[in-house]
C-alpha cells in the first residue's frame, strides 16, 4: 500500500473515532438533559438512528460504530483520491459542527436546567421536559 494511503487511513480512522465519539458523548448529554427527545431530533445519521431505536443507545452505538470504521477504512484504502478528500472534507467538518454543537447544548443546559425550554422563546419544542 501507498504510504500516503497509510496516513491519510489512519487520520481518517482517527477522524471516525473522534466524531463518533463526540456523537456518543453530545446525545447521551442531550438525553440526560431532555430524556423525551426523539433520537432523530438530536442525531442527523440516519444509520445511528435506525440502529438506536432498533438496539437501544449503547447497543445500536457500537453496531453503527462498527459499521462506520469499516466502511471508512475501505473506502480511505480503495477509494479514488478524490472520494478520499471528500470524505476527509466532511469528516472535518463533522468535527466542526461537533464543536459548535456540544457548546450550544452546554449553553441550553445551563441556562434551562431542568430541561424545560419555554414555549415563548422556542415555540412548541418535541421532547421537552414538562416545568
Amino acid at each position: 500500500m501507498e504510504t500516503w494511503r497509510i496516513i491519510i487511513t489512519i487520520i481518517l480512522m482517527t477522524f471516525s473515532l473522534v466524531d463518533l465519539s463526540a456523537t456518543y458523548y453530545y446525545v447521551n448529554k442531550y438525553l440526560k438533559w431532555q430524556p423525551e427527545k426523539p433520537y432523530k431530533l438530536i442525531e442527523n445519521n440516519p444509520l445511528l438512528v435506525f440502529l438506536w431505536k432498533t438496539f437501544g443507545f449503547h447497543l445500536g452505538m457500537f453496531i453503527g460504530s462498527t459499521i462506520i470504521l469499516s466502511s471508512i477504512y475501505i473506502i480511505s484504502t480503495r477509494a479514488h483520491p478524490i472520494v478520499v478528500l471528500l470524505l476527509t472534507m466532511l469528516l472535518t467538518f463533522a468535527l466542526f459542527n461537533h464543536y459548535q454543537n456540544i457548546n450550544l447544548l452546554n449553553k441550553l443546559i445551563e441556562k434551562y436546567p431542568t430541561g424545560h425550554l419555554p414555549e415563548s422563546t422556542f415555540g412548541v419544542v418535541e421532547g421537552n421536559n414538562l416545568k
